[in-house]
């Protein structure tokens, strides 16, 4: 007659061969995992268009902007491949090229820039560059002497899939460079930048007034127009 000691260690061996068994089915029938950063949305899902951005400034607005023409939009909080140019459209085009690759999927990259005329564009791509170390403060102070101070913000989108193809869209708002940042809303330079034909900067008028001006709402915009007649 067996032990307990053998009994329970049969048992046991049982036990483990049941649970490897389980843990097998569930890998092979689980459903597949979300890439980090996205949301709660079926990758079988080929009418969702993914945004690879980290910075949820951007989302919210492009959700706003493609909300009313009923396309599905989901952040993809994953870093993107940026290359060196003075062109946005370059930018943004390598950079959704690349994350389609990785990713397996159809994506939207963006790239904006703030272009000031007195500066010969500066700082145009490098607008993110330039905020992260001189801030708005630094900004407005290298401004400081200018009376000329037209400036437009400039969007670029690209929209990429695996097999190589992409489309791009663009969206632009000239304005000028206020004296000092007012406002405590939007990111970047909002605080500083006036539409044209306003008196408030981005950041003093809260999400309808950036929509209606917003470069990136232009861009979005195009891309709706586009996407909603070729139907992919």
């Amino acid at each position: 007659m067996p032990s307990m000691l053998q009994v329970r260690s049969e048992g046991s061996r049982r036990a483990i061969v049941r649970l490897s068994e389980r843990k097998w089915r569930n890998r092979v029938f689980e459903k597949p995992r979300k890439l980090h950063g996205e949301a709660d949305t079926s990758p079988s899902d080929k009418r969702t268009l993914w945004f690879v951005t980290q910075n949820r400034h951007k989302y919210q607005e492009a959700r706003r902007t493609l909300d009313p023409f009923g396309i599905k939009i989901r952040m993809l909080a994953s870093p993107k491949t940026e290359i060196q140019s003075t062109i946005l459209g370059e930018i943004a085009k390598f950079a959704a090229q690349e994350a389609a690759k990785k990713h397996k999927r159809r994506v939207l990259v963006e790239d904006s820039g703030l272009f000031v005329r007195i500066l010969n564009g500066f700082p145009g791509t490098f607008s993110s560059y330039v905020h992260d170390t001189i801030g708005v403060g630094g900004f407005l102070r290298l401004m400081n002497r200018q009376t000329r101070r037209e400036a437009y913000f400039q969007a670029s989108l690209a929209l990429a899939s695996p097999r190589g193809s992409s489309q791009e869209f663009s969206g632009k708002v000239h304005g000028t460079i206020s004296h000092k940042p007012s406002g405590t809303q939007g990111f970047g330079f909002d605080p500083i930048f006036i539409p044209r034909g306003a008196r408030k900067t981005f950041a003093q008028g809260g999400t309808q007034f950036k929509d209606k001006y917003s470069h990136r709402a232009i861009a979005f915009r195009k891309l709706a127009r586009w996407y909603i007649r070729t139907k992919i």
